[in-house]
């Protein structure tokens, strides 16, 4: 079972049978759980809440994971939830709170040697690029404000983020 993240809806129905609730959060996206058995809290959340039907439940443990330890599960949990949680939370703190993480994630991602992987990191390396929307080159940066240089600088980071994670993409032949 998971440790930090539950993905799929009928899992997630399951995990809070033994959950009591307390709260829901002032903009109604967010209930908040407590584990009976383990003391744990969780939240029920939904990300890409802008898509069709309200975006992707997602169960989460509390407290939230710092950035580096977002990147640390996506990179070593052998939970595809936990992979598929971690790596759109990333793509999510960068969108709302301007968190960073892309540099940091892609170069970490191209220290792995790609010859020799099972087919779980195959998925795991698929997983955190596409969900955590790497290889998506479009400029994420506040543009209102700034001078044109410092927007294509944005630009062009942002583009090389992709290009490098499409390289690992067609280095594991995906």
């Amino acid at each position: 079972m998971s440790k930090f993240y539950i993905c799929n809806q009928k899992l997630i129905d399951e995990k809070i049978k033994d959950f009591v609730y307390l709260k829901t959060s002032d903009d109604g996206w967010s209930h908040f759980y407590k584990d009976i058995n383990t003391n744990e809290e969780w939240v029920l959340t939904r990300y890409e809440t802008e898509y069709h039907g309200g975006g992707c439940p997602i169960l989460k443990k509390l407290p939230p994971p710092s950035v580096e330890e977002l990147i640390e599960i996506a990179l070593t949990s052998d939970e595809i939830n936990d992979i598929t949680g971690a790596s759109i939370e990333l793509n999510e703190r960068e969108k709302y709170n301007n968190d960073s993480f892309r540099d940091i994630l892609i170069n970490k991602l191209l220290l792995i040697d790609t010859n020799c992987i099972s087919a779980f990191d195959i998925e795991r390396l698929k997983t955190i690029i596409y969900e955590s929307e790497l290889y998506d080159a479009n400029n994420r940066r506040e543009i209102v404000g700034k001078h044109y240089t410092e927007i294509n600088k944005d630009a062009e980071f942002y583009k090389t983020i992709s290009v490098k994670a499409k390289a690992v993409l067609i280095a594991i032949k995906q």
